[in-house]
């Protein structure tokens, strides 16, 4: 905490020495000109916004060299993407190191569902998004929920004109099986405007295929490994967990269609509707083994035990969302005006994998195993009426969702086919109600100070909850919530050089279902917890936007957040120590943030980036032995650099580089082993591009990821070096 505070007194320090090197009102305020709406649901500019946002534009995707939607904002201050290797079919990610609280939205629209994840990341086209803003801080007062540590808004944009777009790209692994092979991946779009532009039309499609490329090694317990009579060749990571190979390539498939439309019936009323499926499907391929039996041929277990199959890491899996959405806005004789949107977003999966408890143990080519099944469904109805006074903006909102989860676990004969002969092995689910009020007043006192006061209540109860085990169904009581979060901050603009910012809040998240209850796999074991409670968080930032010269911004922030109830997943998922999500009695995580962007020459710009991040258990009275421990999954120091340059036409690229410290990996805070599976080692590595723009729109580009071959693990192993090359053609 004495490091923290000498942070506070040096950044104001900082922030003054910054300051004198502005130049003056002549200068185009980068800061300024940046227009959000994520940060107070209607449109404002980033100096009178609470807390510190990022905007990602078009002109800086473009620039750098991102795979994947979560790539867009890896490299700002305070986010973590957490087990960010390769294709990950449960991507997450977090802000100022809060686990599950951040709360992720397509054009508005919540993705997170009941189960609190966000598998759709990995099937969004890169190319649909066209701008993407970060709020940081408490937002449970605008969108209850989830939203602890902040608010990621991923936005597409609607056409003016008659456009089109057509992608085509191509890359491979330098080295064979250390990064995706036969990386393909194309984009089409088509969008126009009619009648006198009133009304506005975009449809697009996205595809990606790849072979993968092995993350996850072949692997078990001394016990599983006993099974293996006559059979050699493996070997004992740091871990003390026996390795027979690789489990293969992952090979994947994603696709991604949407189809967009908006009408203004006149100047005072738009109806807009959003459509899109998404689906990605992936399978193990190729596995390598280090396995020999006894006259030296390679071999991938026997009939009493395989550790290439069943872990619960590979497998057949298959996840499909759909989405739709339709809003309607209305603009009243007094400028006050009212949106009403309705939006579902649904998933329907399936997963399949070997039985390894089954005799004969199944092979690569098929034998007894079982399916998880996932069906989702999240419905929300949002009401906002704004209303504009002199110097005073009023907002109050209703909102509805229902939400619902099921689960389900069906025994295979043949886990190669998805065929459910052998019944129902187990389930869980339920249902969730949510409704919600809020009310938020944005006020500007003057020209220079303005504040912003916001409180919402949300009402929020879990029914019809249920645990299944074979024809056993039991029902589980009905889980009530609700809460109260406040949020107040205060801005000052100084000489339109620096805006000091300061705010509080409190935000809560309600527990999953998925966090509720857990079934247990064969290398993964878990206790079901229904007494767990909501998380509660009362979180303050301070800190400031300084405006350099050349148009640059500078940015340097504290932030600290008291976690109540926090929720954390205890134990080592062994039978004699499962997992199980507990409440810790009291967490406290807080930090620095530092960002700066700053224009060097013509279309020449820096952008770098730390985060220090103190996450600890305080109190746990269930666990005294963690007290004083840091947050699993958490790393103290992040940090990123890149050089961006770029003009609308003629060569453009980036080079940057990352660094992620180690984190561990259990609440107990046990060793970090380096360079093993299930560990988080320091990370560092460094991407390039470089690529050229006709003033007809055709627009070429090569990058090369990763180009040092560091392999470090995020819990998986990463992908070694590779490059992308693509062409594109806009009409």
């Amino acid at each position: 905490m004495v490091a923290l505070h000498r942070w506070g007194s040096w950044s104001v320090v900082l922030m003054g020495a910054v300051v004198g090197l502005g130049y003056g009102e002549g200068a185009k305020d980068y800061m300024l000109e940046r227009q959000v709406t994520t940060a107070t649901r209607m449109e404002t500019t980033t100096d009178k916004a609470p807390g510190n946002i990022s905007v990602i534009t078009t002109k800086e995707m473009k620039e750098r060299s991102p795979q994947k939607v979560n790539d867009f904002i890896k490299n700002y201050e305070g986010i973590h993407i957490l087990n960010d290797a390769g294709l990950n079919p449960r991507p997450a990610i977090t802000i100022r190191g809060i686990s599950r609280g951040t709360l992720v939205m397509l054009d508005g629209v919540i993705l997170s569902d009941l189960e609190g994840e966000n598998r759709i990341l990995d099937e969004l086209s890169l190319y649909d998004i066209k701008r993407v803003e970060v709020v940081r801080g408490p937002f449970s007062s605008l969108y209850g929920t989830g939203a602890i540590g902040g608010v990621v808004n991923f936005i597409t944009e609607m056409p003016t004109k008659l456009e089109s777009m057509v992608l085509l790209g191509y890359g491979n692994a330098f080295k064979s099986r250390q990064a995706d092979m036969n990386l393909v991946r194309g984009y089409a779009s088509f969008g126009d405007a009619f009648f006198d532009k009133r009304l506005r039309l975009k449809a697009s499609y996205g595809f990606t295929s790849s072979g993968g490329y092995p993350s996850v090694p072949a692997f078990g317990s001394q016990t599983d490994f006993n099974k293996l009579t006559n059979i050699t060749g493996y070997h004992i990571d740091p871990a003390g967990t026996y390795i027979a190979g690789d489990t293969g390539r992952r090979e994947y498939v994603l696709n991604d269609g949407r189809i967009k439309v908006e009408y203004d019936w006149g100047d005072n009323d738009t109806t807009g509707a959003m459509g899109s499926i998404s689906n990605h499907h992936y399978d193990f391929v190729d596995p390598k083994t280090y396995l020999r039996d006894n006259q030296g041929r390679p071999v991938y277990g026997n009939d009493s035990y395989n550790p290439f199959i069943g872990s619960g890491y590979e497998g057949i899996g298959s996840y499909t969302h759909y989405i739709a959405s339709v809003y309607h806005t209305h603009t009243f004789s007094d400028e006050s005006n009212l949106r009403v949107s309705l939006s579902s977003v649904n998933l329907y999966s399936y997963w399949l994998d070997a039985q390894n408890a089954a005799n004969p143990a199944p092979t690569l080519a098929g034998g007894q195993g079982y399916s998880q099944d996932i069906y989702t469904s999240s419905n929300y109805l949002d009401i906002i009426y704004t209303k504009a006074f002199d110097n005073h903006t009023l907002t109050t909102a209703l909102q509805g969702r229902y939400m619902q989860l099921d689960q389900l676990n069906y025994g295979l004969s043949d886990w190669k086919v998805r065929k459910y002969d052998l019944g129902l092995q187990g389930a869980f689910g339920g249902r969730a109600f949510l409704a919600a009020g809020f009310v938020q007043l944005d006020s500007h006192w003057t020209s220079r100070l303005s504040t912003t006061l916001g409180l919402r209540y949300d009402y929020w109860q879990n029914f019809d909850n249920y645990t299944q085990s074979s024809s056993q169904k039991n029902s589980v009581a009905n889980i009530t919530q609700n809460s109260l979060s406040p949020k107040a901050s205060i801005n000052y603009n100084l000489l339109d050089i620096v805006v000091f910012k300061a705010s509080m809040g409190s935000a809560f998240r309600v527990p999953t279902l998925r966090e509720i209850f857990r079934i247990s796999t064969t290398t993964q074991k878990w206790l079901n917890n229904p007494n767990l409670k909501p998380e509660q968080g009362f979180s303050f930032d301070v800190g400031g936007d300084v405006n350099t010269f050349w148009g640059g911004l500078l940015k340097l922030y504290y932030f600290q957040t008291e976690l109540d109830n926090m929720i954390y997943r205890a134990g080592a998922g062994k039978e004699a120590n499962p997992y199980q999500n507990k409440n810790a009695g009291h967490g406290r995580i807080n930090g620095i943030e530092f960002g700066y962007i700053q224009p060097l020459a013509s279309n020449l710009s820096l952008n770098t980036s730390y985060t220090y991040t103190r996450a600890k258990i305080i109190k746990n009275t269930a666990n005294p032995a963690t007290e004083g421990k840091f947050i699993p999954n958490t790393p103290e120091h992040m940090a990123h650099i890149a050089l961006l340059y770029g003009a609308r036409y003629g060569f453009y690229g980036s080079l940057s580089g990352n660094f992620q410290s180690a984190s561990y990996s259990d609440d107990t805070n046990t060793k970090i082993y380096k360079h093993t599976f299930g560990y988080y080692d320091n990370q560092l590595y460094f991407n390039a591009k470089l690529g050229y723009v006709l003033q007809n729109g055709f627009d070429v580009s090569v990058s090369f990821l990763n180009f040092t071959n560091n392999r470090y693990y995020d819990y998986y192993q990463v992908a070694g070096a590779s490059f992308f090359a693509q062409a594109s053609a806009k009409f």
